[in-house]
């Protein structure tokens, strides 16, 4: 089943097309990859998919849990959020004046069903759901190797565990829809390895679908399950790992016509 399905997908900004006629679709519980040279259109996609742009043409068709569909296209990011979807951005967008904790308590509040009243004087139904969230959150932290850091401040973590806490955080909203923008960018070899299993644990855990942008060709083709190849805002390619590496368009995209 397509959790989310993309038909001629465009946007232009002024005279230029960012993204043209793009097709494409996403399995429930699949791991999918979006790459393609710089300037493809990748995180224009992503803004678009995530409520970020507005399309210029075409639908964004979101199927939730319960079978229920929803055009999603131009929809605001927080009520995109609602239908859950959720995502990380290639520059760390984290609150790092808040401690670790409350970045992912932030991110559980969408889920909050006791009134403004309940909440200022602090009635039973405050209560139990504030208790619900906190040990939601403590695990969460445990599964991504930050639960012994909860009282900290966000800035003061290592660059890699500050992308561990968004991916964290993006989880914590109750999405069922990830989308991640260069999780291993500025990674060392042994943090990228770490995060991929940390990606596919989280996956499982949570029974996630996740679409993700990697410049890193050897993360994506030992993670994806498929893999979508952009070019000049149009999809290129489409196909598992095997078959993108054996592609000669491309090859031809990334290296040039003579290679």
């Amino acid at each position: 089943m397509a959790v989310l399905d993309v038909k001629n997908l465009s946007k232009s900004f002024g005279g230029l097309k960012a993204v043209s006629d793009v097709n494409l679709y996403v399995k429930k519980g699949e791991l999918l990859g979006l790459i393609g040279p710089n300037g493809a259109g990748k995180t224009t996609i992503f803004n678009l998919l995530t409520g970020v742009y507005v399309p210029t043409s075409g639908t964004i068709e979101l199927t939730g849990s319960r079978g229920e569909r929803a055009e999603i296209g131009g929809m605001k990011p927080y009520l995109t959020a609602r239908h859950g979807i959720s995502r990380t951005f290639q520059n760390i967008r984290l609150f790092k004046n808040m401690t670790v904790l409350d970045n992912i308590l932030v991110a559980m509040h969408q889920n909050a069903r006791y009134t403004l009243l309940e909440a200022i004087f602090r009635l039973p139904r405050y209560y139990s759901q504030e208790t619900r969230f906190a040990e939601t959150a403590a695990h969460i932290l445990a599964l991504v190797g930050l639960d012994q850091k909860a009282g900290e401040l966000a800035s003061n973590l290592p660059y890699g565990e500050q992308r561990k806490l968004e991916i964290a955080r993006a989880i914590a909203t109750g999405a069922n829809v990830i989308f991640l923008d260069e999780p291993a960018a500025g990674m060392n070899p042994s943090e990228t390895d770490e995060l991929a299993s940390l990606i596919v644990n989280l996956k499982d855990e949570y029974d996630l679908t996740i679409i993700l942008i990697e410049h890193d060709m050897k993360f994506v083709m030992g993670l994806c399950e498929r893999i979508y190849v952009l070019d000049f805002g149009t999809i290129i390619a489409e196909g598992s790992p095997d078959e993108i590496k054996h592609n000669k368009r491309v090859i031809q995209a990334y290296l040039g016509e003579e290679a």
